[in-house]
């Protein structure tokens, strides 16, 4: 059992990661892919529409915006070269609410870009074919499209990256056909009037083509798997965008320049329009092909990028942590990509194009908005990170600006459904996300059990205790207390845990690689759990902090109750634990204060106080005796004790409190009931333990002004009492259904 235990963890130790064989080509490659898609052949007719024969016009103005970010970005990719991109540059720099705002548009962004790159994808497809299909088959083509690409991606990036280059080539080779050829038919008659809807029209269709600028961005989430990260992305992005911008520009100009404005814009295919006036009657083939490669390119960079940034999401658990694992075999994030992929279906089901692409820019604008504060705050904080030039140091401000601005040149309809997207991310964060985020941050579990295969279905799971393990001397007796409390019951489980301190300069992994000592607790803990046939979950935890590591794995684990001991040579420190675990978490907790650790530990007479408020903690400081008088054969005895002078009422709360105490007492152990008189119950009780081996009390939550103070009654009963102390505190049903939602 020990040396299986030791495998588990040698293994799980080593963290599994990306395999880096992305170079500048391959990173470059990626970029093009995307930002070559339906910007040019599926929104140029929509652009044209609004803007007319000044839509190159509205291509320049935004690829100058563009390369504003551009930089920005490129500046990110220097100083933090991870995969997850813009969200990880923001989560780094502005902390949990930033990273999330940036992630969560990021990763919705790329879900809408997709569905844009898929639909371009069907409708090229179809105009090869020459058949005339529902708008409802153009989606389900669209899908397939969506499900083709997922599968790919998921198993890795060789082979994969041979169909990236075939794609994304092809089609600039076709467009420089298409570019060459129409020089030869321009039409300067076709350029006026410039602008047939006025300046606006110009500024409208900026809003429609931004997403067409936006692919550079997404080399920055495959970091993990570019050669050399820090120097290789930002050259990828700027010369992604560098290539992009220039066939833009060229197709743009002589598109308008070629045909009237007015037949780009009610062209479904409007770049087959403008190939069939320049290769006659064969154009619309080599342009179809040419949409076609373009927007399976297109989409697969995309799709293959965004499972990137929700891995980098869920890694940091704001979304389920199963979408932040690496697939060990292909080292891909497939469950990120099964997860992207099936969002991207659903909304094809749900949306037109129109709105797709509105939609996928308001979610990529407003994610840029956090970087440029990131990068702001970065040189405000770290002045030897400010470049010299001064248009440099402006950058942030500069693209702050430029994107709120584009912003606002999106329609209503659009905004306001931003506005309710934002809502719901509002609602996933702090319901959700924060909270585990928070555990994340604080610490990291390593289970050192083979992955279980649970039910789709689960009703019910039993008592699931977590049993904090430090004090080889106190095992056998915490565990015993838990294994009598899984008595009687069915699918109840231990989960033995062992926390490593891992200081604010140490990686989690490097603290757990020396967490020898630890692994030393829970093989004995596995040995204890072999005798009693008890299941255990054993788990070593490292943490910036014990108290919090135990609370948070309990947490994590879905835990009911916390049972844990200290033997504490240094009493203080020992109740300061005691008392900060209590004060943080929301499970309910039994301390079990051993008086003598060389002792076998089998209390045959169990005392519960009754005294304080008792209505709260009093079931399960019953069902503690109980379940201990059973498991060792002793007996109860009830007691409670009134001050000298009680009066009618005094003595009814205490009738009161036994009668409920034999209420929920189950189990097969004789009792006694024990009113004492004295006006220094502390007292009293140290002094009446001397008559048993374990003295259970019930405490309540330590306020925040009282946290670090030692000296509350069940603490002074553990520290001066003659025989072993358990101390109770059950949290309010309200306050654990608050902590579940």
């Amino acid at each position: 059992m020990a040396e299986h235990l030791q495998e588990i963890f040698k293994k799980k130790i080593v963290p599994v990661t990306f395999e880096r064989s992305i170079g500048l080509f391959g990173a470059t490659t990626i970029g093009v892919g995307a930002l070559m898609g339906a910007g040019v052949y599926v929104l140029i007719g929509l652009a044209a529409e609004q803007a007319g024969p000044s839509v190159w016009l509205s291509y320049t103005v935004c690829g100058a915006l563009a390369f504003l970010t551009t930089l920005m970005f490129a500046e990110f990719a220097r100083r933090i070269p991870k995969a997850g991109g813009g969200y990880v540059y923001a989560y780094d720099v502005l902390g949990s609410v930033g990273g999330f705002i940036t992630g969560w548009f990021l990763a919705l962004g790329s879900v809408f870009a997709c569905g844009l790159y898929a639909i371009g994808f069907a409708k090229y497809s179809i105009s090869v074919l020459g058949y005339d299909v529902h708008a409802f088959g153009v989606k389900l083509i669209a899908i397939g499209a969506v499900l083709v690409s997922m599968l790919i991606n998921s198993r890795g990036t060789k082979g994969a990256d041979k169909i990236q280059n075939f794609l994304t080539w092809g089609n600039l080779a076709i467009l420089a056909v298409l570019i060459f050829a129409s020089l030869f038919h321009l039409d300067f008659r076709n350029a006026t009037p410039m602008f047939p809807r006025g300046l606006a029209g110009t500024g409208s269709a900026i809003s429609i083509i931004y997403i067409s600028f936006f692919g550079y961005q997404l080399i920055a989430n495959n970091a993990d798997e570019i050669i050399e990260p820090a120097k290789t992305v930002p050259k990828a992005m700027m010369l992604a965008m560098g290539i992009s911008f220039t066939f833009y520009l060229l197709i743009a100009v002589v598109a308008v320049l070629v045909v009237p404005w007015q037949e780009l814009a009610a062209s479904n295919a409007p770049l087959v329009v403008v190939a069939s006036k320049s290769f006659g009657s064969a154009g619309w083939l080599l342009i179809s092909f040419g949409g076609i490669l373009a927007s399976a390119g297109a989409l697969n960079s995309t799709l293959l990028s965004k499972g990137r940034q929700i891995y980098a999401m869920g890694n940091h658990h704001f979304l389920p942590r199963i979408l932040g694992r690496i697939h060990e075999a292909k080292k891909t994030p497939q469950a990120a990509l099964y997860a992207g992929g099936l969002l991207i279906m659903l909304m094809l089901l749900v949306f037109d194009l129109g709105f797709i692409a509105k939609s996928a820019n308001f979610c990529l604008l407003a994610s840029l908005l956090p970087i440029s504060l990131a990068l702001r705050k970065l040189y405000r904080d770290y002045p030897e990170h400010r470049p010299a030039s001064f248009f440099r140091r402006r950058l942030p401000e500069a693209a702050l600006i430029a994107n709120v601005g584009l912003l606002f040149t999106l329609d209503w309809l659009s905004l306001m459904f931003g506005v309710q997207l934002a809502g719901i991310g509002a609602v996933v964060y702090f319901v959700y996300s924060r909270k585990r985020e928070i555990r994340t941050r604080d610490g990291m579990n390593i289970v050192l059990a083979e992955p279980e295969k649970k039910p789709l279905l689960r009703l019910s799971t039993g008592t699931r205790i977590l049993v904090p393990m430090a004090n080889p001397k106190t095992q056998q007796a915490i565990f015993s207390v838990s294994d009598a409390m899984l008595a009687h019951q069915e699918g109840g489980e231990i989960i033995v845990l062992s926390v490593v301190n891992a200081p604010e300069q140490v990686s989690f992994y490097a603290a757990l690689s020396n967490a020898d000592y630890a692994l030393e607790i829970i093989e004995r803990s596995a040995a204890l759990a072999k005798l009693t046939k008890v299941p255990v979950k054993p788990i070593i935890r490292a943490s910036r902090s014990i108290p919090r590591g135990i609370v948070h794995a309990a947490e994590e684990e879905n835990c009911n109750l916390i049972v844990m001991g200290y033997a504490g040579t240094n009493p203080t420190k020992s109740a300061s634990l005691m008392e900060e675990v209590l004060h943080h978490t929301h499970t309910d907790t039994i301390f079990i204060k051993l008086k003598r650790l060389d002792d076998y530990f089998a209390p045959k007479r169990i005392a519960v106080s009754l005294g304080g408020r008792f209505n709260l903690n009093l079931q399960l400081m019953v069902q503690l005796a109980g379940n201990l008088a059973d498991y060792f054969g002793g007996e109860i005895t009830f007691l409670n004790i009134l001050p000298t002078d009680f009066t009618p009422d005094q003595k009814a709360q205490t009738d009161k409190a036994f009668i409920e105490a034999l209420q929920q007492d189950h189990s097969r152990a004789l009792y006694n009931i024990q009113v004492l008189a004295s006006d220094e119950p502390l007292e009293t009780l140290v002094e009446k333990s001397t008559e048993f081996d374990l003295l259970i009390v019930g405490t309540t939550k330590v306020a925040m002004l009282e946290q670090a103070v030692v000296g509350s009654f069940a603490t002074q009963i553990a520290e001066r009492s003659h025989c072993s102390v358990a101390i109770v505190r059950v949290v309010p049903t309200p306050e654990k259904i608050i902590k579940k939602i």
